[in-house]
């Protein structure tokens, strides 16, 4: 069997799950069931003939054997250039996707945290800049804490690019992109001479709206394919001709990863948005809790480990106000330390794996 033809037709409809889940064709907005029981077997999302929704299909995993390890990747815009082993979603039938959808509109039929890789070349500048920022999120839903996404586009400044009417330039990808979809300080992609500006000394520039996106990348890598005349500049040179001028980058690459739980702000987050911020800190409260005992059942005895048990354990809310050890914090800026010690948790679990 030919890759192209494992994700074909030969499949039958999805016959019942063994983890008891019913065997039925899934609309539009359906989750890709992945199960992970013995004999796994891989479910494929195919466009009904009729146009109305997804239809299921699975094949036994022997069939799939080039998807290694169990990683599931997919490839947004996949075209007729399919990334290997992946699962390709595209606008178009006449692509090589397995899933054909509205990338500008409609959600991914995955489910939360269940793709290990994700992967786009030259199809992000299609879009229009709401659907820049749906396949954004979509991908944040459905990459692992630990995914990656993997993005090709062409550089902004190069006059091909400005030229072309298939381009969305709304969307202007240089090094500054994702800076506004992170809220670090700093970033290890890009010396930080190569983004500071006299107005934004810091690289993460999500609250630069006063707005709340609900995700966050931190970008891991940005490469340039520069053109032949600047290939052997050193970087300091390159980086001062790619601020200056047209046509000296052709396609800049980025490698992004989903952090997970999103960072908040106070005024930003729940108070802002309505909800119920006393709710919230409750949700974090229990994760902080899980947080810490992971961290602990594998000998993780760092000082801050420490701090956040004192706050997972001995928090106590006094009407719309927090104590921990009886200093008191409003349940505003309460939702802002809890998220600190959170992210804290979540660097030193990243460095165990």
């Amino acid at each position: 069997m030919g890759r192209r033809d494992c994700f074909a037709a030969l499949a039958a409809p999805v016959p019942a799950d063994p983890a008891g889940r019913a065997a039925r064709p899934m609309r539009g907005g359906g989750a890709l069931p992945i199960s992970a029981a013995v004999g796994l077997q891989f479910a494929v999302m195919r466009k009904a003939e009729n146009g109305q929704g997804w239809r299921a299909f699975r094949l036994p995993f022997h069939q799939i054997r080039f998807i290694e390890k169990f990683m599931i990747s997919i490839d947004i815009g996949c075209g007729r250039k399919k990334m290997a082993g992946s699962v390709g979603i595209d606008f178009s039938p006449m692509s090589d996707a397995d899933v054909v959808l509205d990338l500008n509109r409609e959600k991914f039929p995955f489910e939360d945290n269940s793709v290990d890789f994700a992967f786009s070349s030259h199809a992000l500048e299609h879009l229009t800049l709401d659907g820049f920022f749906n396949v954004m999120s979509e991908v944040y839903r459905v990459l692992k804490p630990e995914g990656q996404f993997k993005i090709v586009v062409p550089y902004f400044t190069t006059t091909i690019n400005y030229a072309n009417p298939f381009h969305n330039n709304q969307i202007c990808f240089n090094e500054h992109t994702f800076r506004f979809f992170s809220s670090d300080a700093e970033t290890d992609a890009l010396p930080k001479y190569q983004y500071e500006t006299p107005s934004c000394r810091q690289w993460g520039l999500r609250y630069s709206a006063n707005s709340e996106l609900g995700i966050e990348f931190r970008t891991r890598k940005i490469g340039f394919f520069y053109f032949p005349e600047y290939r052997d500049l050193d970087e300091k040179s390159r980086f001062l001709a790619r601020s200056t001028s047209t046509n000296v980058v052709d396609q800049i690459i980025y490698t992004l990863e989903p952090v997970k739980p999103c960072p908040i702000r106070p005024e930003t987050g729940p108070v802002a948005s309505g909800d119920d911020p006393h709710v919230f800190v409750g949700k974090q409260l229990e994760y902080l809790k899980e947080q810490v005992r992971h961290l602990e059942a594998r000998g993780v005895s760092a000082p801050d480990v420490a701090v956040a048990r004192e706050y997972a354990e001995n928090t106590v809310r006094q009407g719309d106000l927090y104590a921990v050890g009886g200093i008191l914090s409003p349940v505003n800026f309460f939702v802002f330390e809890m998220d600190d010690h959170i992210q804290r948790m979540r660097r030193l679990i990243d460095t165990l794996s």
